[in-house]
């Protein structure tokens, strides 16, 4: 798919003897896989170690038979599995709401008597001390020298706990900090996408697609793309193959040979059953996001079902579109999918498929995900030849805008984001575009650089944002040599707008180990 993955984990399961990379491009991806990976190894380790307690083979084949069946079962009720869950991402669910522990202080209260048992201060004997003075004496010295121990332990101690106090509601304010900002991202990410925003219809709809549970063995890669324009979600779907699919049907005992055998689907019956489960997966795609996006802005969805292999022909991989369709919400929402032939179903939607989807014949999407932009040139290395005596100020116009997507490229590199050039055009337009990939606080940034002497002008400004709401953008960046007037700092106020002037664009190639210099050209009348 292309996709670039920048985070990993590694998990296993001892019992099972299995270990997995889990790869994703952001974190929560990743999580969300690795609790459906844990749950299918689970279910698994329980009937591995229900087969493992059979000791007579016979029963182990019968018990065997059953699970293949039950898998089986699983791929054909694809479709109708998911008619009952709600698709909705519950925003809430998405958010911190962990409580901070609560404070505990581990050391004891130093007490009078521990002192005193440590000092060796006798008990009181009166009748002894009646007759022998010093001794009564000496006891009250040594109670005194306790008290006095025990108020210096006491003030220590209340020190050391104020100190632990501190920290503690340093930690806990430092926790409640963190914990909000994610739950802000989640509110501002339900805000975008309850507007229409297209990066957070897209994020929104990644996000359903990977909490959906599908059977074991069935692991999902896909794309999504929005086009606001005519309201059209974009799906490419990575299909299983023909091995992935399972197609035992029983585990035969052979009293002969004390083994036991696999006894697999016929070809004919296995092509049916495989195209069937592929037409299933379209409609359950569709359906999950029609149900799951409450807002009105999706009109409809493309899916384009991918397959990955090698050809047995040639030996060379390949990768083809074996199946696309596009789906009008209003028409499809009318459909009773619990009744619904898949493949006639997806012919209605007047589905593109060239023959049985068994041969894996190769068809035209009917749209396609572009992430490329043809606005998109090669990037050239200006950042290598930028010493302190270069001023930014008098450089040329089109290598200032290489030197700041340079810099936006390591800024954004953290966040596994792309930054890409535009064609030099020095018509207001877009300079440079970066998609972060993360589903939180990622999305599509417009960055503009203005290489100016003067003030900026707050047009400058109001351009940026006209092409940011143009472009689906999620925030606009404004790079200047220079400096932004009050009207164009009021005008960014409360708009998702970053305007970075020349000072505060200077520290940031500093952050990045790069000294570079703006000195401003006056006019000369």
């Amino acid at each position: 798919m292309g996709r670039k993955f920048y985070y990993y984990r590694i998990i296993s399961n001892d019992y099972l003897g299995v270990t997995k990379e889990i790869k994703g491009s952001t974190e929560y991806e990743v999580a969300l896989k690795v609790e459906e990976q844990l749950r299918k190894w689970e279910t698994k380790e329980r009937a591995q170690r229900q087969r493992d307690a059979i000791e007579d083979m016979k029963s182990q084949a019968e018990f065997d038979s059953e699970q293949a069946q039950e898998l089986i079962e699983d791929y054909k009720s694809i479709l109708i599995s998911t008619l009952k869950v709600d698709d909705k991402l519950k925003w809430e669910k998405l958010k911190e709401k962990k409580k901070f522990k609560n404070f505990h202080f581990n050391e004891p209260v130093p007490t009078l008597q521990q002192i005193m048992n440590q000092l060796k201060v006798p008990n009181p004997r009166p009748f002894v001390e009646f007759l022998i003075k010093s001794i009564k004496l000496k006891r009250i010295e040594m109670e005194e020298r306790a008290q006095v121990e025990l108020d210096k332990m006491l003030a220590d101690y209340e020190n050391r706990k104020a100190k632990e106090q501190e920290k503690y509601e340093k930690d806990k304010q430092e926790f409640i900090k963190l914990q909000n900002e994610h739950n802000e991202k989640i509110d501002q990410f339900k805000l975008e996408f309850e507007q229409g925003h297209g990066e957070a219809i897209e994020k929104y709809v990644y996000m359903v697609l990977e909490k959906s549970k599908y059977p074991e063995g069935l692991d999902r890669e896909f794309e999504v793309q929005y086009d606001p324009i005519s309201g059209t979600v974009i799906i490419s779907f990575e299909l299983p193959s023909k091995d992935v699919v399972p197609s035992i049907i029983q585990y035969k005992y052979v009293t002969t040979k004390k083994t036991i055998t696999e006894v697999r689907m016929k070809q004919k019956e296995f092509d049916a059953y495989y195209e069937d489960v592929l037409y299933q997966i379209c409609l359950r795609t569709i359906h999950e996001v029609f149900e799951a996006v409450y807002i009105r802005d999706v009109k409809s969805v493309v899916y384009n079902g991918w397959v990955s292999g090698i050809d047995s022909k040639t030996g060379n991989d390949f990768r083809s579109c074996i199946m696309s369709c596009q789906a009008e919400r209003e028409a499809f929402e009318k459909f009773n999918l619990e009744r619904v032939d898949p493949r006639e179903c997806f012919k209605g939607l007047k589905g593109l498929s060239a023959g049985p989807l068994a041969q894996l014949a190769p068809v035209r999407p009917v749209m396609e995900i572009r992430r490329d932009d043809s606005r998109f040139v090669e990037s050239r290395d200006v950042l290598a030849d930028i010493n302190s005596t270069t001023n930014l100020a008098t450089m040329n116009w089109e290598d200032f805008e290489h030197l700041v997507r340079e810099l936006f490229a390591k800024v954004f590199s953290k966040d596994g984001a792309e930054v890409n050039v535009t064609q030099a055009s020095r018509d207001g337009g877009v300079d440079a575009i970066a998609f972060d990939p993360d589903p939180i606080k990622g999305g599509k940034f417009v960055i503009q650089a203005k290489r100016y002497n003067n003030v900026v002008p707050v047009s400058a400004v109001r351009d940026l944002y006209g092409t940011l709401l143009a472009e689906g953008a999620t925030k606009g960046i404004l790079v200047t040599t220079s400096y932004f007037g009050n009207d164009s700092r009021e005008f960014a106020k409360d708009k998702p707008i970053t305007l970075i002037d020349g000072s505060n664009l200077v520290y940031m190639f500093q952050e990045y180990g790069h000294n570079v210099t703006i000195q401003l050209q006056k006019k000369v009348n």
